[in-house]
């Protein structure tokens, strides 16, 4: 008796723990089997207004199942005007597949980012569905910090 009441607690504890999955589950759009139909941003501020992330080059369009680079510069979000060439930049891709925030799932290779002169080249970019994807541009420069998201719809085949 007390093992069948130890089990139905655990049956009704993973139950209890997975109705927030399954609650964002319900507004979730799923993988697309056609290109994406929103458009490139080709600039965007860091969620702090700290940073302006700006795509300078990028393959058009975008390939399918092949690797890719595209090149970043950063600007100063209170003078959009003053590049910042000492910046560091991390980057992440991922498709959000209705997600108000995170990833549903990321990129299946790990971008390298090299920073030379001020240009932010990101290779290794590789977007295995097709689809709207978001790149997080994660920035730090001169104490501060801030994740500027920047859509890329794939893809050409």
């Amino acid at each position: 008796m007390h093992r069948a009441r130890s089990a139905l607690l655990l049956v009704a504890l993973i139950l209890f723990a997975s109705v927030p999955a399954v609650a964002q589950m319900g507004d979730m759009k799923m993988p697309m089997d056609k290109p994406a139909s929103t458009a490139l941003t080709r600039q965007a501020y860091t969620t702090n207004r700290a940073f302006l992330v700006k795509i300078v080059s990028i393959p058009n369009p975008i390939p399918y199942e092949k690797y890719f680079k595209l090149g970043l510069e950063v600007y100063d979000g209170g003078d959009p005007s003053k590049k910042i060439s000492d910046a560091q930049v991390k980057v992440a891709a991922g498709m959000r597949h209705g997600m108000s925030s995170g990833f549903m799932h990321g990129m299946q290779s790990t971008p390298k980012v090299d920073v030379q002169n001020g240009v932010v080249t990101v290779s290794g970019m590789y977007f295995h569905m097709q689809g709207p994807w978001t790149l997080a541009t994660t920035v730090t420069s001169g104490g501060k910090e801030g994740v500027a998201y920047l859509q890329l719809p794939c893809c050409a085949q």
